[in-house]
């Protein structure tokens, strides 16, 4: 079995009803390492850390997925430089940690993207590889209006702007930032949300036209609003758009390198023309393992997340009886088989989304691999802690997946009437994080 159909089994919707196999490897490891830690601490050998006391919830994080991902990214559109997309904090990963992956395994690297000035300036600072291999940070939606004060914190902190209006362009030639600080132009070709105006691109190629090569922008791209769907209308029309300022500013500014291609638009490369009309891509939700929309093949991603919660504690809940806020699970009345019921250690405090919640009266709720085998979420879930179906090989102390190789992350977004960047990106700061071996 190759290694991509592989992942792809192992992947697999919890919507379905898996194989009940009542063997989890990651409990019997836990398991096993607790004893150890707890015979160690009983025996008065170890001082007891905020560390050994176990998470909560935890989000172990894979570098050697992170990096196998970006590879296979690479595959599809060969030849073209990677533009990672580290924003809100690495859609949940760590900004830095992602960054820092992917600079030291990685040559074929464009830069990294962020959103706002804040988490450029926390990149730059905490991943000093990037300034010493002069790989840029661009800083997508943060430098309109422009203003002199946000020229120097770039200048000082190495950040490189993303340029959306013709107002702040002309601004930022007028005031020689142009010849100063590298800059990325953004066109917008139909998706109305950020973007110089079409109209804008004859009076945009006589303004580049006249600057010093070093002062023409580094990068010149637009952004897909259907790149999922390259038959679109408004897909066509953003190519054709694309490849009329690529026509028009690549005679004035020959070094530019053009791009448009985010996870899904790679996905589509072909469609795109990706290979043939762009010198960059910009992967985000893909590097981190999941397909760009929902039933896309994987092609060879891996998560880079596991999240998982603790049980602590069980219950058996007889007929008519129910479990959390308002009694919205309760066991039908009559001759219904008693429910046994894992309490997780999680909850929308830790991001958890609150519509995973699941009552007898409508579908069950979101899904945790616990125990072997795919189980749902019973009742609400609270600030800090949720619960869900268990059998009976499950004990306090195993752990459940929320997110993982276990859960597929599109039926979890389903359950909970969101989006995986969503799921992602909410994790809250007191998830414990740790990489794994």
């Amino acid at each position: 079995m190759s290694k991509h159909s592989a992942r792809n089994r192992t992947t697999s919707s919890p919507s379905h009803s898996p194989k009940k196999s009542g063997f989890d490897p990651h409990a019997v490891l836990e398991r096993r390492l607790r004893e150890k830690r707890d015979e160690s601490y009983a025996s008065g050998e170890a001082r007891v850390g905020v560390e050994d006391l176990g998470a909560r919830v935890l989000g172990e994080v894979s570098a050697s997925d992170l990096v196998t991902n970006a590879r296979a990214i690479s595959e599809l559109v060969p030849g073209r430089a990677l533009l990672p997309m580290v924003k809100a904090d690495g859609y949940g990963h760590g900004a830095s940690w992602v960054a820092t992956q992917l600079a030291g395994a990685l040559d074929h690297l464009y830069g990294f993207g962020v959103a706002t000035l804040e988490e450029g300036v926390k990149l730059s600072s905490e991943v000093p590889l990037l300034g010493r291999r002069r790989i840029p940070v661009i800083v997508f939606s943060a430098s309109s209006p422009w203003s002199r004060e946000k020229g120097s914190f770039c200048v000082q902190n190495g950040l490189m702007p993303v340029l959306f209006t013709e107002e702040d362009f002309r601004k930022y030639i007028k005031e020689g930032w142009a010849s100063r600080l590298p800059y990325e132009l953004e066109f917008n070709t139909g998706m109305n949300r950020l973007g110089l105006p079409m109209e804008s691109l004859q009076r945009v190629r006589n303004e580049i036209s006249r600057l010093a090569p070093e002062a023409r922008p580094r990068g010149i791209f637009t952004h897909l609003a259907v790149a999922e769907d390259p038959a679109h209308a408004l897909s066509r029309r953003q190519l054709e758009r694309f490849l009329q300022v690529r026509r028009e500013l690549s005679g004035a500014s020959p070094a530019s390198q053009f791009h448009l291609g985010n996870s899904a638009a790679i996905w589509n490369a072909r469609e795109f023309g990706l290979v043939e009309h762009t010198d960059v891509v910009r992967p985000g939700l893909a590097l981190y393992g999941v397909a760009p929309w929902a039933g896309a093949p994987l092609r060879g991603l891996a998560p880079v997340l596991r999240l998982s919660a603790e049980v602590v504690q069980i219950h058996v809940l007889k007929a008519g009886e129910s479990t959390g806020y308002g009694a919205r699970f309760r066991v039908p009345g009559g001759d219904s088989k008693p429910v046994r019921v894992a309490i997780l250690s999680c909850g929308y405090g830790d991001g958890i989304p609150r519509h995973l919640s699941g009552s007898e009266s409508s579908p069950k709720g979101g899904f945790a691999w616990l125990g072997g085998r795919a189980v749902r979420f019973l009742g609400v879930v609270s600030m800090d802690l949720s619960a869900v179906e268990c059998g009976e090989d499950v004990r306090v102390g195993d752990r459940a997946e929320i997110l993982g190789p276990q859960v597929d992350i599109w039926a979890q977004a389903r359950a909970a009437q969101t989006i995986p960047y969503e799921l992602l990106t909410s994790l809250a700061s007191r998830v414990s994080r740790k990489e794994k071996p």
